[in-house]
Order: structure tokens, then C-alpha cells, then sequence
């Protein structure tokens, strides 16, 4: 069961990943080595990144030189060099969203959760921030906080594919507690055990049997 944050170019690079995966497309050029040079995996419940970003304040948005400290995996110096950036380019969001992005590679959440925030209150406009922060919230299982900024991220962008398959999951995770709860309180209301019998199977489908292949037949000589 996978939860879809958000962070990179879009119309450039869109990749989906059905693990708990964070990759990043650091460029506009559709060609560029960055999006390789982040781990493909961190290991975040309920994270799974879908990379899209809002379109780039300019065509090379990313300085050269933290291009080279990223694809060397020096992320605290990127860091610190976009902070510097950006107090000349305070406008440049794609700048705060690898910001973000690179936290979450450090697993530094909370620093991450106020860039997020930081750029909510900046680009007040943009879902996709409020996205990401549901996500953070999903990570640490709370369920309501995330659905509270999921819905801001709709009313800012009703028809946002990414956060309503997010609010469906969360939910999800929200009947089933509930649904667990009641069969608990009132086990006699059968109902309420199967419905949430059902939604578990949503959320944790079984693992498929591998194919066997058909043995051949053997011949005696």
C-alpha cells in the first residue's frame, strides 16, 4: 500500500515508483543526470513519490555547482548552498522543493515538513506542497492531519489526480480503524468485522503464487 508524495519537473520528468521509493528529476532538461543521482530508495512508510513539480521559476533553475554536490551525494553542502541561493532567488521554488527533497534524504522529516510549510506560506497557491506534507503526516500515522492537508491540497486544485488517490488511501486507513474498532465494542454487529475484514484485504492484498511451469512428461528409453 503506497502513498504518492510530490517533487520534481513537471512535464519534464514524471517517474512512478511502486515502492517505498524517493527519486527526483533535479532539472528541467529531460536529458539530465540528476534524477540518477539520489538513492533509489528510502526506506519511509507510506512514501512513495510520483515526480512532479510546479514549472520552474526559469529554464536552468538549478545552479551548476549544486548540481555537482548532489550528483556527489554531498547533501548537507547542497544544502547549505541552496540556502545560500535562494537568499539571492527567493522566488526559485524548485530550489525549496529539492531542499526538501534532499531532507527527506537525510531523513531529516522535520526539516523537511517546514520547507514544505515554508513554501505553503510563500506560494499559497501551489497543492503540491500540502501533498507532501499528508505524506509526512501518513509516515507517522497520523491519519487526520494528512487527510486535513490533502483536502487543502484539492480545494486548491480540485481535479489533483495525485492527492485524490491519496485522500481514497487515507480513507481507507481511516474505515479500517474504526471498522476494527466497532467489531471490537460491539462484536455482535458482524457487519462491521467484515467490512473491516475487507478493507484489510485492500490495504495488504496477498502475494500472488509464482507460475509454476508445466513439467514435462518423461520418456523411458
Amino acid at each position: 500500500f503506497f502513498f504518492q508524495a510530490e517533487d520534481g519537473i513537471r512535464d519534464h520528468c514524471v517517474t512512478g515508483v511502486q515502492t517505498c521509493a524517493l527519486p527526483i528529476c533535479m532539472s528541467a532538461n529531460p536529458n539530465s543526470e540528476m534524477s540518477n543521482q539520489l538513492s533509489e530508495s528510502v526506506a519511509v512508510p507510506f512514501l512513495s513519490f510520483l515526480i512532479i513539480e510546479p514549472d520552474p521559476v526559469m529554464k536552468n533553475a538549478i545552479p551548476t555547482h549544486i548540481e555537482k554536490l548532489i550528483k556527489e551525494r554531498k547533501y548537507p553542502d547542497a544544502i547549505q548552498a541552496i540556502d545560500a541561493a535562494l537568499v539571492k532567488t527567493p522566488r526559485n521554488v524548485q530550489l525549496r522543493f529539492i531542499k526538501a527533497r534532499l531532507q527527506v534524504e537525510l531523513r531529516d522529516f522535520e526539516s523537511a515538513r517546514n520547507t514544505w510549510i515554508e513554501i505553503t506560506q510563500q506560494f499559497p497557491e501551489l497543492p503540491e506542497p500540502y501533498n507532501n506534507l499528508a505524506a509526512l503526516a501518513a509516515n507517522q500515522g497520523k491519519w487526520i492531519e494528512a487527510r486535513d492537508y490533502l483536502e487543502l491540497a484539492l480545494k486548491l486544485r480540485p481535479d489533483y489526480v495525485t492527492a485524490q488517490g491519496n485522500l481514497a488511501d487515507i480513507y481507507l486507513r481511516l474505515s479500517d480503524r474504526y471498522y476494527s474498532s466497532a467489531s471490537k465494542l460491539q462484536p455482535n454487529q458482524r457487519e462491521y468485522g467484515l467490512r473491516a475484514k475487507a478493507i484489510k484485504e485492500i490495504l495488504n492484498p496477498p502475494a500472488k503464487a509464482p507460475a509454476t511451469k508445466p513439467v514435462s512428461p518423461t520418456t523411458k528409453p
